[in-house]
């Protein structure tokens, strides 16, 4: 397969929620927030968009505290870790105010629990002292659990949420196989497999069997016939989540 970023319509729309946050005004809240299922191109659209705008790019874990965050920020920005934690928070508000910077937390759902409260408001805080962006990314359920925390969400100006992979864009990955999809396949993946994560998968396994079978080119008839859809499960492009 090969290697190439594929701007699909969530990415668009992830790019364009971080370009109006930019946009706004120092003295405006600037979170935003995005949330979906898997497989949707959330890790792809965010290290693609962290590249492009220098950003920081944290992936939340259930076993951070406020320490570890702060460690962690200081280590992206360059800055000294000793002095404890108040020390830490100075260093990092200062920087971000001197060098406007993007902060993105990816799976923030591991932040939405009553015993991570304390990091989750010290995001708020890091956001409120510096006028930073703030990105969130969770999974579809994040936005129903930040409304738990109003004083956090009341800040939240930017909301996309992930949407089924289209057809353009499971054409778009097609395109990148080493062996030709067939049309009546690619008609298969839109309605059974609407899902960036499966649809590579998919194709890695079928460069594969080509690859010893001596392939060129698989239809849907092949593509049964070669069993690579094994553990993969389909579900229909027009079911509900």
């Amino acid at each position: 397969m090969k290697e190439s970023f594929v701007k699909t319509k969530n990415y668009t729309r992830l790019l364009e929620s971080f370009t109006r946050l930019e946009n706004l005004p120092l003295s405006a809240p600037r979170m935003g927030l995005g949330f979906g299922n898997f497989g949707l191109g959330k890790t792809f659209a965010l290290e693609r968009i962290a590249a492009q705008k220098n950003a920081i790019l944290l992936r939340a874990a259930q076993t951070w505290s406020k320490k570890t965050v702060l460690e962690r920020l200081c280590f992206e920005l360059g800055l000294d870790t000793q002095g404890g934690s108040g020390r830490m928070f100075e260093r990092i508000v200062d920087e971000l105010r001197r060098e406007e910077r993007i902060v993105i937390v990816d799976e923030i759902d591991a932040l939405l629990r009553s015993d991570k409260t304390p990091v989750l408001e010290m995001f708020r805080d890091i956001h409120d002292e510096t006028s930073t962006v703030l990105y969130m990314i969770g999974m579809e359920e994040a936005d129903a659990k930040l409304q738990r925390h109003r004083h956090y969400y009341s800040r939240v100006v930017e909301f996309v949420k992930f949407e089924r992979i289209g057809r353009a864009d499971i054409e778009a990955y097609c395109e990148l196989s080493e062996v030709k999809i067939e049309d009546d396949l690619i008609n298969h993946f839109v309605a059974y497999f609407p899902n960036l994560r499966q649809i590579k998968v998919l194709i890695l396994r079928i460069e594969n069997a080509c690859t010893i079978n001596d392939i060129e080119s698989v239809n849907l008839k092949k593509f049964e016939e070669l069993g690579v859809a094994h553990g993969i499960k389909k579900e229909s492009s027009s079911s509900k989540h």
